[in-house]
């Protein structure tokens, strides 16, 4: 069967169909139990984070309202847009300010160039097991002027409003894992001061489980685009990625779903 919505409708029916049929609750059941998960992950890592800048005599200077790292470039995985997407399903004020920014930010993106584009292709280079220790540290070097080229857009994250995240409670471990110790201000880049950073590695966001099937590989994309698709296109994005080729067809023969689907034909 062939999913042929236009326009509004196409956002309103996959917020229908997402957790219908049997697929759909396992989808559900899986946002439900890693949002519960990511909650936790997220505490433990915010007290790693104050324990061990303590101890070398830090102090996080990151406080609500400060924004500065909402305009860095950022990944997610994929199990992490699914959690943001079903949070968004269940929050009518955060769907409503990201779906109100994202016209915006992404028309300034495409203005710039998408910087982001050539970001992600050397993000998933670096993340290849295969490469020596010498081309990793020049990948990442030239991984640090293009994220720094990004940066310079000063674009906000879709996802802020008033300097505030409406996705706190899920958002990004990227996000969660970057913290500073020095004034909010020397974060800016139009500042000449180097602010001292530190990006937490978090081990949950290489993890493969999934609703259907096991992915076969580590899935970080740059999360607002990605989260749009998903909103957007539903299934049909899911279906795009190895390993996941037939989820689409699968969840259109559900009775469940097709029912649903028939009344906006």
């Amino acid at each position: 069967m062939a999913l042929r919505i236009k326009g509004t409708d196409s956002f309103k029916l996959n917020e229908e169909i997402a957790y219908k049929g049997n697929i759909g609750r396992n989808r559900e059941r899986f946002c439900i139990d890693y949002i519960d998960k990511k909650r936790r992950i997220i505490k433990e890592i915010q007290a790693n984070q104050v324990q061990d800048i303590t101890q070398k005599g830090g102090e996080i200077t990151c406080r609500k309202g400060c924004s500065h790292c909402c305009f860095l470039y950022m990944n997610a995985s994929l199990q992490e847009c699914e959690a943001i997407v079903y949070y968004l399903y269940h929050s009518e004020k955060a769907m409503t300010t990201f779906l109100k920014n994202y016209r915006i930010w992404r028309e300034q993106l495409r203005n710039n160039g998408d910087i982001f584009k050539k970001c992600s292709k050397l993000y998933k280079q670096l993340l290849c097991d295969k490469i020596d220790s010498h081309n990793r540290l020049e990948l990442f070097r030239i991984f640090d002027k293009e994220a720094k080229r990004y940066q310079y857009q000063n674009i906000p994250c879709p996802f802020l409003e008033n300097n505030l995240c409406c996705i706190y409670e899920v958002r990004p471990f990227a996000c969660v894992g970057t913290v500073a110790t020095t004034p909010n201000n020397w974060c800016d880049p139009s500042n000449n001061k180097e602010p001292i950073v530190f990006m937490t590695e978090i081990s949950a966001v290489f993890d493969k489980s999934f609703y259907y099937q096991k992915i076969e590989d580590y899935i970080l994309t740059f999360f607002p685009i990605t989260v749009y698709e998903i909103l957007r296109y539903g299934y049909k994005t899911l279906a795009k990625i190895t390993g996941l080729v037939d989820l689409q067809d699968k969840i259109l023969c559900d009775p469940e779903v097709e029912a649903i689907i028939e009344s906006y034909i």
